[in-house]
């Protein structure tokens, strides 16, 4: 009996030293520290690529770090020049920026296009020749590989440069896109080079020159900024290996035929390593990165089950897409850990070719998932969202709070991405908490408010900011807040339960580059 009380203190000390082992094990394995920290360098200032990035971070409770505006800023010829007289990105600033975060942070995400070319109307405009600086730039990423982990995403350049960068108008647009979507010689084998992809450029399938009204001026520029961004690529995936933690190339703007890209993507698909993937798609390429590494983060692998509505899934995408809607959509579920499974995340996309009984459908089925507590995704890639949309926000039996992601955002690659960036990422956050923390409800909100405001009421509506908000229409901005403001959001997936948001209230309506797609507004809750 002696001998038992001797050694109780000492069992007693030992389990609840392994139960503070599990504890600790747990948070390092199960959920990142509240300092969690991703530094990224963005494509360029596009709300897109800024304010849609910092509401995905702190949906999941992650710090996302960036430089500068000024320092990965696009001007356009109607903008004032950056600070330093450019009208792109600053690339050595990056790269000292680049250094010094590296002794603050150890996951990155970084725009190829914005570090070798100043952002992506720059990386569709210059053309210069030497590119020791481009080269350098790649080197020092590639450094940061060796004690980091680094996700790097670059662009098929599209088929035709800016409107309103350095003079080039709407018909400059047209006639270059036009003479880029000409099919060109198709390359195979020891065939499939640099150099014979550049002599391709301008030759047929039947090796003729291609006829056009371009003057000789600017189809060498086009040229040049074509080689310029192939050559880059190139250097990137010889030289990088496996050694880049995830590398992703978006085929930006373009076609399901024979075209100017054909032969790159053909040739870039030939190097890409383990950690690659290509796929249409360019504004929502950043996202979905973030997605990715917040699920790494958490080590969460979303159990996801896609339908479709419509019947158009295997039909092209949209004019934009090299193939189908199911290929894009795979594509993008590539980028995640994701495995297929019916409980789970439900993502349902309505389709090109879609009827009223299609919009039917989805919503009913939508319906039975907040029924039956199932988180899902909504995707809208049929030709006209607004149809959908009337029906969802009128819909007062649905709770627009508790969808984990919603798009309908210009083509379907950039819908499909987005929708899907939101909805694993909160997923994945969802499954490794007990529950939401307030900071990561107020992010998700944040996240879920702008795509509904920008993905429908813009697009809906297109009035003058100074018009938007008080606009009458189904879509209003003022409608849609108004039953945020009356739902609920997922709080937890362990037990299920939703909390009241807090209210939504929208402000400083803007528009940077002065286009339809690129509105912005600060979100406030209270």
């Amino acid at each position: 009996m002696q001998k038992e009380r001797r050694y109780a203190p000492m069992i007693i000390g030992a389990f609840l030293l392994v139960l503070l082992l599990g504890c600790i094990l747990y948070n390092a394995f199960s959920v990142p520290s509240k300092k969690q920290k991703i530094a990224y360098i963005p494509l360029d200032n596009r709300p897109v690529n800024q304010e849609r990035m910092h509401y995905l971070a702190q949906s999941a409770d992650i710090t996302l770090i960036m430089p500068e505006e000024t320092l990965y800023r696009t001007a356009l010829d109607h903008m004032q020049p950056n600070p330093d007289g450019s009208t792109i990105g600053n690339r050595e600033a990056l790269r000292r920026w680049l250094l010094q975060t590296d002794k603050e942070c150890d996951h990155f995400i970084i725009s190829l296009d914005q570090i070798t070319s100043g952002g992506l109307v720059g990386s569709r405009w210059l053309c210069d020749a030497d590119l020791t600086l481009e080269y350098s730039m790649i080197d020092t990423v590639l450094e940061l590989c060796k004690t980091n982990t680094v996700y790097l995403f670059d662009t098929v350049m599209r088929l035709a440069p800016t409107v309103g960068y350095q003079g080039y108008s709407l018909e400059d647009y047209n006639a270059l896109r036009a003479y880029g979507m000409e099919a060109r010689k198709t390359l195979q084998a020891d065939a499939l080079t640099v150099e014979n992809i550049l002599e391709g450029y301008c030759r047929t399938p039947q090796d003729a020159p291609i006829p056009t009204d371009i003057s000789s001026a600017q189809l060498a520029q086009y040229h040049a900024a074509r080689a310029r961004k192939l050559k880059l690529t190139d250097y990137v995936l010889r030289k990088a290996g496996n050694d880049l933690h995830f590398f992703y190339i978006g085929i930006d703007d373009s076609s399901p035929q024979n075209t100017i890209q054909s032969n790159e993507i053909k040739y870039i698909k030939s190097l890409l390593g383990q950690n690659g993937l290509l796929g249409a798609g360019t504004d929502e390429i950043a996202l979905c990165c973030l997605a990715r590494m917040i699920l790494g983060l958490y080590h969460i692998e979303v159990p996801l089950q896609v339908t479709y509505f419509g019947g158009g899934e295997k039909a092209p995408a949209d004019g934009y897409d090299i193939g189908t809607l199911e290929e894009s959509m795979q594509k993008h579920l590539d980028i995640f850990p994701v495995k297929k499974a019916e409980n789970g995340l439900q993502v349902l996309c309505l389709t090109r070719g879609s009827s009223d009984t299609d919009r039917r459908a989805l919503l009913a089925r939508l319906k039975a998932n907040q029924s039956a507590r199932i988180p899902t995704v909504l995707i809208d890639a049929s030709e006209d969202p607004e149809i959908l949309a009337q029906q969802f926000i009128t819909d007062t039996s649905l709770d627009i709070c508790q969808l984990l992601g919603y798009s309908s955002w210009n083509t379907a690659a950039n819908a499909i991405g987005l929708a899907l960036s939101q909805g694993v990422a909160r997923y994945a956050y969802l499954s490794a908490v007990d529950c939401a923390s307030q900071n990561a409800n107020e992010g998700f909100l944040r996240a879920i408010t702008f795509s509904y405001i920008k993905d429908i009421s813009y697009k809906s509506i297109h009035p003058t900011l100074e018009e938007f908000l008080s606009f009458e229409h189904p879509c209003s901005p003022t409608n849609i807040l108004q039953r945020l403001n009356r739902g609920k959001i997922i709080n937890s997936l362990r037990d299920f339960s939703v909390i009241s948001p807090g209210r939504i209230s929208i402000a400083n309506l803007r528009s940077p580059w002065d286009r339809t797609f690129e509105m912005c507004f600060d979100i406030y809750i209270s």
